[in-house]
């Protein structure tokens, strides 16, 4: 696994041998971390993308990033969501949130949402409560793509 950048709140990583750009929170990010370090992550998303062609799956560990404010959620919603799934076309996406039942229904309600909204895009999404499931995942979504 190739290390991309760490900062004390936020690293990530490219994973060449799965095709896989993971991103893991350390720590709960301030707002301004929260929103800066998506758009590193989503920087470098589009530089690997670019650079080696075809989709690389999205794989985010938030199981440290704790409670978002209000403020910060309707940030993910009106400009990272169309980042993520329109400007830089991730077609996979994972999120692992551990066993927080707050968080898994605070996902799945995203998941929802983005399925219906992007429903043109033929996306992935899932959640999990570890990396090994998330990648098990990832290849049962290449599975179905080359079917």
């Amino acid at each position: 696994m190739k290390e991309i950048f760490k900062l004390p709140h936020l690293e990530c990583y490219y994973d060449e041998d799965a095709n896989v750009m993971f991103h893991i929170w350390i720590k709960k990010p301030t707002s301004e971390q929260l929103k800066n370090g998506l758009k590193q992550v989503f920087d470098e998303y589009v530089k690997l993308r670019k650079g080696l062609g075809g989709n690389i799956h999205w794989l985010a560990d938030t199981q440290k990033i704790g409670v978002i404010s209000i403020d910060d959620q309707a940030w993910l919603e009106k400009v990272w969501n169309e980042m993520l799934f329109v400007q830089a076309n991730v077609k996979t996406h994972a999120v692992i949130i551990g066993n927080d039942v707050f968080a898994k229904y605070a996902m799945e309600k995203f998941k929802k949402a983005m399925l219906e909204k992007y429903k043109d895009k033929n996306l992935y999404l899932a959640t999990f409560a570890d990396k090994d499931q998330a990648y098990d995942w990832f290849k049962s979504c290449e599975r179905a793509d080359a079917a």
